[in-house]
């Protein structure tokens, strides 16, 4: 019997509208955020059928929509699935839902053409008036698992690489951990592997590495990557029984999934260090030799002078005097004594010019290059009037020199260039131009006999010569003068020749102080 006013069938039917409007609104939010998901999203049941996929399942398995409703989750995941699945039929949704269902899984998924791809499956419970259903996020991860075997394979040769190093080689991570070394580090410093490994590498570079390191902290791994790491540091390493010995790093960045890390490749350099030590050694006990041949040349050069220009007065006197008088054979012995004593006269003045050269002159003042080579011209004159030599010259400037010395450097060489020349008339031209670091570059440029590059050096040396004593005269010692002189006033000489096409010889000064 219905009473009047009671309206509950008709308010209970009006609820369960509401929930089924309100039930069909959230399967089509639901149906809605699948067919958006950037996966492949398939909802199995409680059978391990396929009740539900999205647009990304058919274009990634191969099928149409209708060729997967209804059909066993097996067939698209062949073998593990079904496993995974809470609703296996064995436990009650209950236990379903409180027992969590695995993440990131692996397996394999098969297309409808047959090909298999690596897959990463993200389960999840999801409960519904037909019972507990299972929703599937699946993953290709086939760019993931070729980017992982190709990290494995360059692991392996990074590997491969530091173990073959002739070096030490230790990684090092932010903390300033020891993360990989190979042999060569276990030899050079005494320890294991697993000795080092995980501890801090400043056991066995106890000072200045780690603020080299670019994972200091103090900066940032973009930082780190951007600044360019030193090369070549050199530091003090300590073996496993204590003993230190001297190390060269070369230090490089190397990006990871656990940061920035340092690969330091570590040079043991104690024969390098002993080398240089016993090389300087040789050097000093040298130019001590040389300093004590130098003065040596100089007090047998000086104390020759005296003697000698009384020989060769007195020969020059019998020559005068006697020369016609007596036979031929008598004048011929005349002659070659008085050539014998005037070259080795020259031979003594060059040697005690050379020797005087670093040992006179030792404060170095502004000096007019053009003055000094004025004075040289005229110490020079009955060569180029003899020869007719035409000399020229651009603007010289003002250098710091010792300027008896800088009139001997172009005397020398400018008479090198009148006296190497062959039919015509020697052209000589003197120029300078600025250089680096506030030096002036000359060049004293000829059109003489030239020279082959092969005697480049050469022609530096001492008693160098390039050409029989019959056809020029000379001792053999004017360029070593000059490169004497050039190099203790800081510079540098050289020269640029071709047979033939005549010769620049080039050599370096420091310009003035003055402003």
């Amino acid at each position: 019997m219905t009473v009047a006013g009671d309206h509950r069938p008709t308010r209970g039917a009006s609820v369960r509208k509401a929930a089924e409007a309100h039930l069909a609104q959230m399967e089509g939010r639901y149906r809605g955020l699948l067919e958006a998901a950037p996966d492949a999203m398939v909802v199995v049941n409680s059978s391990g059928d396929i009740v539900l996929v999205n647009v990304q399942t058919e274009k990634r398995f191969g099928y149409r929509r209708d060729e997967l409703l209804g059909q066993a989750v097996k067939a698209i995941i062949p073998e593990g699935f079904a496993e995974r699945l809470i609703a296996d039929g064995e436990r009650t949704a209950s236990e379903a839902l409180a027992q969590q269902i695995g993440t990131g899984i692996e397996l394999v998924g098969r297309r409808k053409d047959g090909g298999e791809f690596p897959i990463e499956l993200m389960l999840s419970p999801l409960e519904s008036v037909d019972g507990i259903l299972v929703t599937a996020a699946i993953r290709d991860i086939s760019v993931r698992r070729a980017a992982e075997a190709h990290l494995a394979q360059m692991e392996s040769r990074y590997r491969g690489l530091l173990e073959a190093a002739p070096d030490a080689m230790v990684v090092v991570n932010p903390a300033g951990e020891i993360v990989l070394l190979n042999l060569q580090a276990e030899k050079q410093f005494g320890y294991s592997r697993d000795e080092l490994l995980g501890q801090p590498v400043t056991n066995l570079i106890p000072e200045g590495f780690a603020e080299r390191l670019v994972a200091d902290k103090l900066r940032s791994a973009e930082d780190a990557l951007a600044q360019w790491i030193g090369a070549g540091i050199e530091l003090i390493a300590r073996r496993k029984d204590g003993g230190e010995f001297p190390i060269e790093l070369m230090l490089s960045p190397l990006e990871s999934a656990e940061g920035v890390l340092v690969t330091a490749a570590i040079r043991d350099i104690s024969r390098r260090r002993a080398a240089d030590a016993d090389l300087r050694h040789k050097v000093e006990e040298l130019n001590r030799s040389n300093d004590e041949l130098g003065h040596f040349a100089y007090v047998a050069s000086h104390d020759l002078q005296e003697p000698l220009r009384m020989v060769a007065s007195y020969l020059q006197l019998i020559s005068r005097r006697y020369k016609g008088k007596l036979d031929s054979d008598a004048d011929e012995f005349i002659d070659f004594a008085v050539d014998g004593a005037t070259r080795m006269q020259r031979l003594i003045q060059d040697l005690l010019t050379y020797s005087r050269v670093g040992t006179t002159g030792q404060d170095m003042v502004d000096t007019s290059s053009e003055k000094a080579l004025q004075q040289a011209l005229t110490n020079l004159r009955g060569a180029i009037e003899e020869r007719r030599a035409v000399v020229t010259h651009g603007p010289l400037p003002v250098v710091m020199a010792d300027e008896t010395q800088l009139i001997q450097l172009f005397q020398n060489l400018i008479g090198n260039a009148i006296k190497y020349q062959g039919p015509g008339v020697p052209r000589i031209h003197v120029s300078a131009t600025r250089g680096s670091d506030k030096t002036w570059l000359f060049a004293v440029k000829d059109n003489g006999l030239g020279i082959a590059p092969e005697y480049f050096e050469r022609i530096f040396g001492m008693f160098q010569r390039l050409h029989k004593r019959e056809e020029f005269t000379g001792t053999g010692i004017g360029l070593a003068i000059c490169k004497r002189i050039v190099e203790r006033h800081g510079g540098s000489i050289f020269v640029e020749s071709e047979p033939g096409q005549g010769s620049t010889f080039q050599f370096s000064l420091a310009g003035s102080r003055r402003k």
